[in-house]
């Protein structure tokens, strides 16, 4: 019970982390990186090392003990009893995973029976009497706390299947320790508080009292306290430490970017014979082992958000019966072919986009000025950057006009003027020289400042300082 209540705390923060701590979305992807994921996915280079963080993880399953004593229901895993499994992984190739694992629960199991041995004994009248003989009592019954803890490596068939599927299956084998010490249950508390033996009678009930004695006997059941210590009552001497090898298969579901269910089932070789306190063998195969079926979320917190969805959606993306079709034959499937019709013979990109080097959102095979730099502030449809001259002719009126005429042009146009006695205070700052006057230089420095975001005027100023510009003598 307390397992189940641990886990269900740890679920719980699971989920309150993926709702408070949403992932950032595709669009702030950066390109390089995700080029990066794409050389590796081509086996160009090898990035997996520094893309993800420890992947933590917490379940829950069932334990089934195969030994001398076995479990109730051995061959059902559905039913036993309840182990936990901590995880803490590490993606160390493309394909391939290392956990360092702690498992910990209990199991137990009962056997009961005997072996008898029967005679005919003449009597008079020739009517004959079978008798048996107890040979011996088989009633055996253990429970132990189990704990594993130990490192596996695990292939998640990503190679085969070319990339990461919603579900998953995976394959893990490893190394671990066991730690166990059996207990057996010998003995009821009577009415007096006395600790009194069972007896196993051979018609299959436990009496408080033996077959043999002439006593009245009363029948009675187990009481399930394991208050015995097996090792000692069985005057055995064993290790209570011991190695396995844990052979796991079983699938991952993406649930999401940051969070795996896993589906399991882990078998448990055993370097032990002595975890049901008997043994009855001398192999390996004769040891005990135990099974361990189970589920369990499995959290990235600590990796980049970027850095998942780059992964799930480079990695995953292609799981649709459409992977083959590409309609425009740049070699990218229309499914991921985010920049669609691309021209024949134009080179494009993982994303089925042409191109572009300098980044200026021009593709390569259209701009006919390459190496465009980040501080340029735009560019034409061909690829040609804008100066700072056009962006100042952009702000100027369509039609040149003289300066004699200018009030006569905004008076045609509808326009109003405003009056200016000297340079307005908030542009006396543009003249440098102090001559009273705003120069054509002095106007293209006050455009660049403002477009460069250093300057501390508004768009509507950089309109009036033009108008003053015209209107000055």
């Amino acid at each position: 019970m307390k397992q189940l209540i641990l886990f269900k705390y740890i679920f719980g923060f699971a989920l309150s982390y993926l709702f408070l701590f949403p992932i950032a979305s595709f669009s702030q992807l950066d390109e390089e990186y995700e080029t990066t994921l794409l050389l590796e996915e081509e086996g160009e280079t090898d990035v997996f090392n520094t893309v993800f963080k420890p992947v933590i993880g917490i379940g829950q399953g069932m334990f089934t003990f195969l030994g001398d004593v076995k479990s109730k229901t051995p061959y059902n895993p559905m039913q036993g009893y309840w182990g936990t499994k901590a995880v803490i992984s590490r993606t160390i190739g493309e394909s391939f995973e290392f956990d360092l694992y702690f498992v910990f629960g209990k199991f137990g199991g009962t056997k009961t029976g005997y072996n008898t041995e029967s005679s005919i004994v003449p009597t008079e009248g020739n009517d004959n009497v079978v008798e048996s003989y107890l040979l011996n009592n088989s009633n055996k019954n253990f429970y132990t706390e189990i704990t594993t803890s130990g490192v596996a490596f695990t292939y998640n068939f990503i190679n085969v299947f070319k990339r990461k599927r919603p579900i998953l299956p995976y394959i893990s084998i490893g190394i671990e320790t066991l730690q166990f010490r059996a207990k057996t249950d010998l003995a009821y508390t009577d009415d007096n508080g006395n600790q009194m033996p069972y007896h196993y009678w051979s018609d299959g009930t436990i009496r408080n009292v033996s077959e043999t004695s002439n006593e009245s006997s009363v029948i009675i059941s187990r009481d399930l306290d394991y208050e015995t210590d097996a090792r000692n009552a069985s005057d055995q001497d064993y290790s209570f430490f011991s190695f396995g090898i844990p052979v796991d298969v079983g699938a991952n579901i993406t649930v999401t970017d940051r969070l795996t269910l896993r589906i399991g089932n882990a078998f448990h070789f055993a370097f032990t014979d002595y975890i049901d306190n008997y043994s009855n063998g001398s192999g390996f195969i004769d040891n005990d082992h135990f099974n361990y079926t189970y589920a369990s979320l499995r959290l990235d917190m600590f990796s980049p958000a970027e850095e998942i969805v780059a992964v799930e959606n480079f990695k995953n993306i292609k799981f649709t019966v459409t992977d083959n079709e590409d309609q425009d034959s740049d070699g990218v499937d229309d499914f991921n072919d985010v920049c669609p019709n691309t021209e024949p013979g134009v080179k494009v990109d993982f994303r089925g986009c042409p191109f572009d080097e300098d980044r200026d959102g021009v593709p390569d095979y259209k701009d006919k000025q390459k190496g465009t730099t980040m501080e340029a502030l735009g560019v034409r449809d061909n690829g040609i950057r804008i100066l700072d001259l056009h962006v100042i002719s952009m702000l100027y009126e369509p039609e040149a006009v003289k300066r004699k005429d200018i009030y006569n042009y905004y008076e045609k146009a509808g326009g109003e003027t405003k009056e200016y006695d000297g340079i307005p205070d908030k542009f006396k700052h543009l003249d440098e020289n102090e001559d009273g006057w705003i120069s054509p230089k002095e106007l293209q420095e006050a455009i660049n400042d403002f477009f460069d975001f250093k300057s501390k005027l508004k768009a509507d100023d950089i309109y009036e300082l033009k108008e003053f510009f015209f209107q000055q003598e």
